[in-house]
């Protein structure tokens, strides 16, 4: 297989994409260099041969050092162990594989960091240990694979609505209910609506992490990869369409049953959304993956990597808990004891 490194036509030293900057960067002299106008001064042809593990891996000969590095098979973005350069398994983003789109990163690891401790600091209940830096086991910079289609919603509808109006007199309530048909029907286009083409990664999480803003998405460049890691899509357009098309006709039929107002009850009687027209691209989208782990538990965050969104689960502490509330229930206490006593 042909591995693709990135380095420092100046130095030789490995270059890494800057989300700030949005170019090429070496560390080690400060070079910079446009995307597309980058050319690898170092290609190798390397042999990825599975390894005799229980989950399929490829080990991959690095260009520069020799060094053999480790992967999954759906991995095609990834960094030698041993002298830190950056390589791209060609093979795993051309032909079939090479996505259409790319959402480059606009935000680093730092920034995952303190956005990471923020979201933590609100969560008055959490262990202590998650305010700290070092607690973070892993943080990964990664393009993850999506399907984005677009497709076209016949909607039907019918509806019976109510208007209820109350008066009285001297002597009596009344109550007068108007029943009403009501119809909608007509058609909704969506464009690049996603679904998560890796196994890997679970889909509530990823679609937790949406919107993203497809304004900045630009053709597929390699070189948008160098320093994150990258997976190809496991998952196929086939597979994925069925979750994006109820995402679809779940939204039309909202959307229609908005444009309803005006009644006191609405009921549905009917409802039938179809697929005229669809379509699908391939896409990479950012995303970072923090690890923790708390009393042997694992515990996993996700961020936007391009609008900062933060996700994840924290556990609660028991000792926390008794810091905030015993505090609050003695002053509630003693108030309460305060009026009952007022009342005598």
């Amino acid at each position: 297989m042909a591995l693709q490194e990135y380095e420092c036509p100046a130095c030789g030293g490995a270059m890494e994409f800057n989300p700030h900057t949005q170019k090429l960067k070496c560390p080690y002299c400060d070079s910079e260099f446009d995307v597309k106008d980058y050319v690898a001064n170092h290609n190798s042809e390397s042999s990825g041969t599975p390894s005799d593990t229980q989950d399929e891996m490829f080990i991959y000969s690095c260009g520069s050092c020799g060094g053999e590095i480790l992967a999954t098979e759906s991995l095609g973005s990834l960094k030698c162990p041993f002298c830190s350069n950056n390589v791209v398994v060609k093979e795993k983003f051309t032909g079939e594989f090479k996505p259409d789109y790319i959402i480059p990163f606009k935000l680093t690891k730092d920034d995952a960091v303190k956005t990471y401790t923020e979201y933590v600091k609100k969560k008055r209940l959490v262990p202590k240990v998650f305010l700290e830096k070092n607690h973070i086991d892993e943080i990964k910079g990664v393009y993850v694979p999506f399907w984005l289609f677009d497709a076209t919603e016949e909607y039907s509808g019918s509806f019976e609505g109510t208007k209820v109006r109350t008066w009285s007199d001297s002597k009596y309530m009344y109550t007068e209910t108007k029943y009403y048909d009501i119809s909608r029907s007509g058609s909704e286009q969506f464009e690049k609506v996603p679904v998560d083409g890796s196994k890997e990664m679970p889909d509530d999480l990823m679609e937790s992490l949406e919107p993203f803003d497809h304004t900045t998405m630009v053709p597929f460049n390699m070189g948008y990869l160098a320093g994150f890691l990258a997976n190809k899509y496991n998952v196929t357009s086939d597979e994925c369409k069925d979750r994006a098309l109820q995402r679809m006709s779940a939204s039309a039929a909202a959307d229609f049953r908005a444009t309803i107002s005006g009644y006191s009850s609405l009921r549905t009687k009917h409802e039938n959304c179809s697929t005229s027209s669809s379509s699908s691209k391939y896409a990479l989208y950012p995303v970072y993956i923090l690890n923790t782990t708390w009393n042997d538990k694992n515990f996993l965050f996700a961020m936007n990597g391009q609008t900062g969104k933060f996700i994840g689960n924290l556990p609660i502490s028991f000792m926390q808990a008794l810091k905030y509330y015993i505090p609050i229930g003695f002053i509630a206490s003693i108030i309460f004891y305060m009026i009952l006593y007022s009342t005598f």
